[in-house]
C-alpha cells in the first residue's frame, strides 16, 4: 500500500511507481518513487492511487486534504492550480527551491527532457505585495532562464494566469 509520510507519498510497488514516473509523477529515491501530495491528491481523484496514513487506515480525498492544509498554507488554492494544469496536458512539479510554487514542462516532456516552460507562483486574488517582493519573483525568473506566470485563483476557485517577464531597455 502507498504510504502517506508528511507531506510526501511514497510508492513502493515497482510496477506501478514505474508507470506514475512514465507519465512525469514524482522523484525516484532509490528504489520507490516519492510524489508530491498535491499528485497524491490528483491521483486519487483520478482513481488511479490507494493511500493509507501511518496507522494503515485508508484516506480519502478529503483526509488527504485535511491532513496537507495542516502542513502547508493555502494548500488547496495550489492544488486547484496544479490539477488545472494537469489537466492541460503538462507536467507540473515543486518549485519551492527556487522560490516558486511550480515548476511548468512543455506538453509532452518530463524534466530530463526539456528545460522548465515556466515558474509560477499561487496568488489569492486578495494577496497584496510590494514592488521589491515582485521585483524579486520576476528576477528569480529571469535568473532560471524561464517565463514567469502568476496564478490568481478568485473566489469562486476561477483560476487566470498573468505573464510576467522583465523589461530590460
Amino acid at each position: 500500500m502507498n504510504l502517506l509520510v508528511d507531506n510526501k507519498v511514497i510508492i513502493s510497488d515497482k510496477k506501478l511507481a514505474d508507470q506514475l514516473q512514465q507519465k512525469g509523477y514524482g522523484e525516484r529515491e532509490e528504489r520507490k518513487l516519492v510524489l508530491d501530495i498535491k499528485e497524491c491528491l490528483y491521483l486519487l481523484e483520478k482513481s488511479k492511487l490507494e493511500v493509507v496514513d501511518r496507522k494503515g487506515k485508508k484516506m480519502d480525498d478529503e483526509a488527504v486534504i485535511k491532513a496537507a492544509s495542516q502542513r502547508e498554507k493555502d494548500f488547496y488554492t495550489k492544488y486547484l492550480v496544479y490539477r488545472d494544469l494537469r489537466e492541460r496536458g503538462y507536467v507540473t512539479k515543486t518549485g519551492y527551491k527556487f522560490g516558486f510554487d511550480f515548476r511548468v514542462y512543455p506538453r509532452g516532456k518530463k524534466p530530463g527532457e526539456e528545460h522548465t516552460q515556466w515558474v509560477i507562483g499561487v496568488l489569492p486574488q486578495d494577496y497584496r505585495c510590494s514592488m521589491a517582493e515582485f521585483s524579486r519573483m520576476v528576477r528569480l525568473s529571469g535568473n532560471l532562464k524561464t517565463s514567469m506566470l502568476v496564478a490568481v485563483v478568485d473566489s469562486e476557485n476561477d483560476i487566470n494566469y498573468y505573464g510576467i517577464n522583465r523589461v530590460t531597455p
